[in-house]
């Protein structure tokens, strides 16, 4: 009981202080959720925008995954169509010619998320993605000719929408 006395005290100082500086920071609080809103309110428009500007571009995209990285490059990235672009996840650190954020930002929002690598086509304003990881296992673990690889990818970009 004497231990609860003591400590009524210092609850009543955190009160007194706490309570002022709750109030005083809740202003600052709505406007940071205001500001927020609006700057993700603004990206959205530039993203679409983006996308708008790269209408049917076709990309690959690869991480180092140690099983996989140095197969897609000697297999796969020199025999793509011309107009598939690749996208290269190296940690976080994004090697492409496109600008970042957007691409970024586009992988960050897959639908279909069961792991590297992917392919997305930017059709109608829009980013189609899927991922074709069980696909390209099944040929590198199976020793399958790498150009069969090839011909799959470039018909999953024909299914995107």
């Amino acid at each position: 009981m004497k231990d609860t006395l003591k400590e009524i005290p210092t609850i009543i100082f955190l009160l007194i202080i706490g309570i002022p500086l709750f109030v005083l920071f809740i202003p600052l609080v709505i406007l940071f959720l205001i500001f927020e809103f609006f700057q993700k309110k603004q990206f959205k428009k530039r993203y679409q925008n983006y996308l708008l500007s790269i209408e049917g571009k076709k990309f690959f995209c690869y991480n180092t995954r140690k099983n996989s990285h140095h197969y897609i490059e000697k297999n796969i990235i020199a025999n793509l169509a011309q107009d598939i672009e690749y996208v290269f996840l190296e940690g976080k650190n994004l090697k492409s010619e496109y600008t970042r954020k957007y691409i970024s930002h586009m992988l960050n929002n897959i639908s279909d998320r069961k792991g590297f690598p992917y392919i997305i086509k930017i059709s109608n304003g829009k980013a189609s993605d899927k991922s074709i990881n069980s696909e390209f296992y099944n040929f590198k673990n199976q020793n399958k000719n790498p150009d069969d690889l090839i011909i799959l990818i470039n018909k999953s970009f024909d299914k995107l929408q």
